[in-house]
């Protein structure tokens, strides 16, 4: 392969190796991050990430989506829940929720029920399979719930959980008055 310097990159072609001469890239424990660590959002993120590997490493091979773990529970405790209902309670959009029981469906953890009154209602049931499922991914999942405190701490989860919807719910309200 070639080897491309610095100053020559505008024309890299597939394939080329880059040299960059002497120049080292900066020590990751001198990063200069700007305003990015005033950025809640960014922490929120790598928290959610770090949570959900440790949910998926703990199921293991039971694992489903924690949002797909959401709904299925949701549904197995409140039989012939509605759409509607879903995707207020797990502050999913309706393609999310639409896409996770059609997945549900189809793999027999669930069936859908058309409303007699109005037949652009479903009511959605847990199966057998599905009940089994959500019981088998709760076991593991108070492993997951129990790190998550400690991580937190008894002294401050009421605070941090009061934090958190505090969060949600001036933004949300922010949004509306936009009119987002």
């Amino acid at each position: 392969m070639d080897k491309k310097t610095y100053d020559a990159a505008p024309g890299i072609r597939d394939g080329d190796v880059l040299s960059y001469g002497s120049v080292q890239a900066p020590d990751t424990d001198t990063l200069d991050h700007g305003i990015l660590h005033e950025f809640i959002g960014m922490y929120l993120r790598r928290a959610h990430e770090t949570a959900y590997e440790d949910f998926r490493a703990r199921l293991g091979d039971d694992a489903l989506h924690p949002g797909y773990f959401t709904i299925l529970t949701l549904i197995v405790r409140n039989p012939h829940i509605s759409q509607t209902q879903i995707g207020t309670a797990s502050a999913r959009d309706k393609s999310s929720v639409t896409k996770a029981l059609r997945w549900m469906e189809d793999e027999g953890m669930i069936v859908r029920l058309r409303s007699a009154s109005d037949r652009r209602i479903h009511l959605s049931v847990a199966t057998e399979k599905g009940i089994r499922q959500q019981a088998m991914m709760e076991a593991k999942a108070i492993g997951h719930l129990q790190s998550l405190n400690d991580a937190i701490g008894s002294e401050r989860y009421a605070t941090f959980i009061a934090t958190l919807k505090d969060l949600i719910r001036n933004l949300e309200s922010a949004a509306s008055a936009r009119g987002d």
